[in-house]
């Protein structure tokens, strides 16, 4: 999975496009598996699970149409076996995902149920692996951030002492440190929670 996601930053990031449309109830046989990546999927793009099912068959798509034939091979065959047991339930879609699902579903041969279970559980794996790489990315770079924030303090002091009170650069200066020390706030809650900041995370 490491490999396929690889330089794939964009994925698990979509804006989610199906608010207003018109909703279907439709009973769909998934795996517990799926079930669960569906939870938490909506958990991690803060949206509804109706939402989730078009992100989810999108995201699937996006990933697959770049690979080549072992990939998508294998996605087939993962889609054949739906792990545990399978249960048959009503979940909410838009019409035009449901139709994406079974159009979709039938160009890899699979049918719909196949398809939208082996989709959710592969955005769920791609998700959970491009946060578990943000996190270590962070842990990397908070280092460099402490001297960058130490470097901000030291020229703010030196302002402090050394510049007139109408100098611009001195509020200048104590803005960009204050910017540090917010994300070095934010980080180091990130990596004691070990939760991912959101996507769409603005430091303060």
């Amino acid at each position: 999975m490491e490999e396929l996601v690889t330089n794939r930053s964009n994925l698990g990031r979509k804006t989610p496009s199906g608010r207003e449309k018109r909703s279907v109830h439709t009973k769909f046989k998934l795996s517990e598996e799926a079930l669960d990546a569906k939870e938490q999927l909506s958990d991690y793009w803060g949206v509804t699970q109706k939402e989730v099912a078009e992100m989810a068959a999108q995201l699937t798509v996006s990933f697959l149409e770049d690979e080549d034939e072992d990939t998508r091979r294998w996605f087939v065959e993962n889609a054949y076996d739906q792990p545990g047991e399978v249960s048959r339930k009503t979940h909410v879609v838009s019409r035009e995902t449901k139709s994406f699902l079974e159009s979709t579903a039938s160009d890899f041969n699979l049918t719909r149920d196949q398809f939208f279970d082996a989709s959710l559980r592969l955005a769920h794996t791609i998700v959970r692996f491009l946060r578990e790489v943000q996190i270590e990315r962070h842990e990397e770079q908070l280092p460099r951030l402490y001297d960058l924030l130490e470097l901000a303090e030291s020229i703010e002091a030196e302002l402090r002492d050394e510049a007139t009170d109408v100098d611009p650069l001195k509020p200048a200066v104590t803005s960009v440190r204050s910017q540090i020390e917010a994300i070095v706030s934010d980080l180091e809650d990130e990596l004691e929670r070990g939760v991912p900041l959101g996507q769409n995370h603005e430091f303060t």
